[in-house]
């Protein structure tokens, strides 16, 4: 903006004439009180001064809101400082980066850094449990979506099984979860989809369907975390939990039938066991009970035999020593025996006459004949 008015009149801040090729260049250095007068008339209304002419009130005014810049610059420098201090959850940790670099890492509780955009802070949930669904998704309204390019897999022996899993997996290095993979999510998604398609390709259908299964998840999380490892993520999974394992939805009727037949005979199998697991057992114990009880009588014939040639030896001493005798005693002897099994009734001929004839009615059977 030019200093001269229309007139060609010097109006400079300073108040002298200005000289020009033939001026006096020695003039004194303005009054620095006249500068700001100057200045305060001309640029009042930007500073929310006056236009007065009294220079005590415009110098005034001009103190009065420099001490006021003052104060709102220094309150927004204290607001700044107090925007330093951050609360870390007790299942949390923050990391300070300055100017992006890692310089710090706090835990719990309340913490102090320099404000943004000198430090910046990001807290992470060390401690938290963190749910990855693979092969489906769930939603808040609790329905469930498929998600077949996850799912379905190829096994060993070339059949094709749809499988669903959940990775639980917690951070364990906050440094190397920043700064050494881009998005955890993905990251655990691949290097799942990735173990579990390598498992299921070297274990059969049959196995995966039925006996196998804890040792699927097994081998799929200790490869996971090999690969995560290797990419140093700062990532621990804790477990690896099958939902859904099925054969593809255009043959699971056959498979079930397939099933059906295999638990058949796995049920007819058991109860051939349990009979043969009954019969056995019986059949040794009777040939054992048979064989005891010929043992047992073959040595009572023996005995038996033994004593009755003992006996007979010592009938023949006694009837050589008395033939009459022994052959008396033992002619009463057999007619003992014979007589006591005889129903008979003996009336000697003498009193046969004056005895009433007996008739043992309540021991007879059958028809009853007399006979005079």
């Amino acid at each position: 903006m030019p200093w001269s008015d229309q007139n060609g009149n010097n109006q400079n801040p300073w108040g002298k004439q200005g000289g020009g090729s033939g001026g006096n260049n020695n003039q004194t250095p303005p009054d620095l009180d006249e500068v700001l007068k100057r200045l305060q008339e001309r640029f009042g209304g930007f500073f929310g001064g006056g236009n007065s002419n009294n220079s005590n009130s415009s110098g005034g005014d001009f103190n009065l809101n420099k001490n006021a810049i003052t104060a709102i610059l220094g309150a927004l420098f204290v607001v700044w400082i107090a925007t330093g201090f951050y609360m870390v959850a007790a299942d949390e940790e923050a990391v300070v980066l300055r100017f992006g670099k890692h310089t710090a890492t706090t835990g719990p509780g309340l913490n102090w850094t320099i404000p943004y955009p000198i430090d910046r802070v990001e807290k992470l949930p060390v401690t938290r449990v963190q749910r990855l669904e693979i092969g489906f998704r769930q939603f808040g309204d609790g329905t469930i979506r498929k998600r077949n390019n996850e799912s379905l897999m190829l096994t060993k022996d070339e059949n094709i099984v749809d499988i669903s899993f959940i990775v639980q997996y917690k951070i364990k290095s906050v440094e190397e979860f920043l700064f050494n993979i881009d998005s955890a999510t993905k990251t655990v998604r691949d290097a799942a989809e990735s173990a579990i398609r390598e498992v299921i390709g070297r274990t059969s259908i049959d196995d995966v369907l039925t006996t196998k299964k804890a040792e699927v998840e097994v081998e799929t999380q200790d490869l996971i975390q090999e690969i995560l490892n290797s990419y140093g993520a700062g990532i621990s999974i804790s477990t690896i939990k099958l939902q859904d394992v099925q054969p593809p939805e255009r043959v699971i009727k056959e498979f079930k039938d397939v099933a059906s037949a295999r638990e058949d005979r796995e049920r007819a199998k058991n109860e051939a066991q349990a009979y043969a697991n009954d019969i056995i057992p019986k059949a040794r114990g009777e040939s054992k009970k048979m064989v005891l009880d010929a043992e047992a009588y073959a040595k009572e014939v023996v005995e038996r035999a033994k004593g009755e040639s003992e006996r007979f030896e010592l009938l023949l001493t006694a009837y050589n020593l008395a033939p009459e005798v022994t052959r008396k005693r033992l002619y009463m002897e057999t007619m003992e025996q014979v007589m006591t099994k005889a129903d008979k009734i003996i009336i000697d001929g003498a009193v046969a006459g004056s005895v009433l004839p007996y008739l043992p009615l309540n021991k007879a059977s059958g028809k009853v004949e007399v006979t005079k």
